[in-house]
């Protein structure tokens, strides 16, 4: 026999007690596999039932909070004569401006009841808010700071009632924590404008301190419905996954039933 053709017989040799023995590991860990399943699908199905309870607990836990909060945005909607405005807030109120102006009072608007927006366009003739006092009867609302008030004259005024028209509007607020001059008022009851200058503020409206209230509990209210719904998700997540390992856990009960069967 030629060199060349032991060498290929001793490779294909190897190569065949090589093959061989991975094929025998394969059916090893295969085997093993086979008598693992049942144990591993039950532990993980024991896993996902615990962690299911746990996080049912935990969503009754965050339910009770966000009824505890939704009650309290309630007491706080439902009891506005308990926010009388002290002396500190006032004092609070004259040096709020610009934004955190409107932002105070488009949130006491939201207090009490009424639907507040913007305008498509920012900031639209002046027009900061429109409020929807019923369903179909609309406010043009222009917040001005004690520093813009200074600014305020006809002209601006003209440019609001425009704004008026523009968002068929049934009125125009101007709502101020400041003084207007008695000309711009003489003139704003001219056009019929209702304003609402810093003592009207006071009379009309409840303190400041509301909104405070209002905001803190709204934001943990939501804070607690977040992580209801987070929880919940997991919830779902996990009879998905029961489902997926009672069936293979059916599947493979039945292999072994038949492999008994076999055997006998």
């Amino acid at each position: 026999m030629r060199p060349e053709l032991i060498d290929i017989t001793l490779i294909l040799l190897i190569a065949g007690i090589v093959g061989y023995y991975i094929y025998l590991r394969y059916r090893e860990e295969k085997r093993k596999k086979e008598k693992q399943l049942i144990p591993t699908l039950e532990y993980y199905r024991d896993r996902y039932l615990k962690e299911r309870s746990q996080y049912i607990q935990r969503a009754e836990k965050f339910r009770q909070k966000m009824e505890h909060f939704r009650d309290r945005i309630n007491h706080i909607k439902n009891n506005i004569q308990d926010y009388s405005w002290n002396q500190d807030e006032k004092k609070i109120l004259k040096t709020l401006k610009g934004t955190d102006f409107e932002w105070t009072f488009s949130v006491m608007f939201e207090i009490l009841g009424y639907r507040i927006y913007e305008p498509p366009v920012f900031k639209d003739h002046h027009i900061d808010f429109i409020l929807e006092v019923d369903k179909d009867k609309k406010v043009c609302i222009d917040f001005v700071d004690h520093q813009q008030a200074k600014k305020l004259g006809k002209k601006y005024i003209d440019k609001l009632l425009e704004g008026k028209e523009k968002y068929r509007c049934s009125g125009v607020w101007i709502i101020t924590n400041s003084r207007l001059k008695q000309e711009i008022k003489e003139y704003l009851l001219k056009k019929e404008v209702n304003l609402f200058e810093y003592e009207q503020i006071i009379r009309f409206f409840p303190s400041i301190r509301i909104v405070e209230d209002y905001y803190e509990t709204t934001t943990r209210f939501h804070n607690y419905e977040l992580l209801h719904k987070e929880t919940t998700d997991e919830i779902i997540r996990r009879d998905t996954w029961l489902n997926e390992v009672e069936e293979k856990l059916q599947e493979a009960y039945k292999k072994l039933e038949e492999k008994k069967a076999v055997a006998k």
